[in-house]
Formats: C-alpha cells, sequence, structure tokens
C-alpha cells in the first residue's frame, strides 16, 4: 500500500489493513495536542460550568478565618476536600483537609468523607469546601458534588486553590498526617 505524501510519517503498521486517513487529520490532531490549545478548551469548559452551576468561591482568608485549629476534629469546621493529585498533597494540604483526588471523587466522596444525606440534613450547617492548586479543577469538582446531590448552597471552592493558601501564609499540614486525621 503506497501512503499519499501527507501520512508517510505513519507508521507502516497500517500497510496491510485497508485504512482512509483523512487529509488535514494529522495537523490537527498536532494543533489539539498543543498546550495553549488544552488550556483555553480547559478554561472554556471552566467558564461554562461556573455560568450553569454558579459555584462559590471563597478566598484562602475566608477559609482560614472559619478554621478552628486547635481542633482538627471540630463538627464547626467546614468539611475541606483536596481533590489535587497524590503527588501534590505530598508537598503539604490544608489542615483538616481529605485527601481525594479528582479521579475519585464521584465514586468515593460519600464514603470517605460525607454523604449527601447528612451534609443536606437540616441539622447540618457545615460547608463543603473542595480545592486543588489553582482553583480551576476545584470548580470542576463542586459541579459534580452538586450534581451528586449535594446542596449548593453547602458546596465551595476555594478561589485560587492551594496555591493562593499557601502564598497567603496559612499553616500547612503533612499529608501523611492529614491522613490519618
Amino acid at each position: 500500500m503506497k501512503f499519499p505524501s501527507t501520512t508517510r510519517t505513519c507508521s507502516y503498521i497500517l500497510q496491510n489493513q485497508n485504512v482512509h486517513i483523512i487529509p488535514g487529520y494529522r495537523q490537527s490532531v498536532r494543533q489539539f495536542f498543543q498546550p495553549s490549545f488544552l488550556a483555553s478548551r480547559f478554561s472554556d469548559l471552566t467558564s461554562k460550568v461556573r455560568e450553569s452551576y454558579p459555584i462559590k468561591e471563597i478566598t484562602p482568608k475566608e477559609l482560614h478565618s472559619s478554621l478552628d485549629l486547635s481542633s482538627l476534629t471540630s463538627k464547626t469546621n467546614p468539611i475541606i476536600i483536596d481533590v489535587r493529585e497524590k503527588d501534590e498533597q505530598l508537598r503539604g494540604i490544608i489542615p483538616t483537609a481529605i485527601p481525594l483526588p479528582r479521579g475519585v471523587l464521584e465514586r468515593d466522596v460519600e464514603r470517605k468523607v460525607v454523604s449527601v444525606d447528612e451534609i443536606n440534613s437540616a441539622e447540618n450547617d457545615r460547608n463543603v469546601i473542595v480545592y486543588c492548586a489553582g482553583g480551576l479543577r476545584s470548580i470542576m469538582a463542586a459541579e459534580s458534588l452538586i450534581r451528586l446531590g449535594y446542596k449548593k448552597e453547602n458546596v465551595k471552592s476555594l478561589k485560587g486553590g492551594y496555591d493562593e493558601w499557601k502564598e497567603s501564609g496559612f499553616e500547612v499540614a503533612d499529608y501523611e498526617t492529614s491522613k490519618k486525621a
């Protein structure tokens, strides 16, 4: 099988197969995987989520003032979920945060953190705060929690994420310590 000049770099695995390659495909794939293209698509997605589900955001200062760090298990503290990946969490975590990477949030949140019924009960006045490194993945995580049935009023995203928390000079806990709490 002879390949057209635009597809010469394609693997010869296709030689004995009846495969048709769309002209310009390789260029569009290359363009799709350009970092700026991916970043703009992700930003577009988070913007659409913000429009569809107006996610409340809380600043690091507001979160810090709502924490009772003298009692890390206090029932008055908001429930904080760190949706960063483990390698990010190993660099530090916000005190009282529960490490639960974004990839398993929907599957594990009720089992490892708090059930929809518990957080939505009339007696509950605690909020669920989700954060990531910069505040974008947490918008997506907050949207997922709302779709799972958590009340929109109880779910917030940390504006600026862990990076802004740390830049503000607030306390950072060790991942292993936080995991045991």
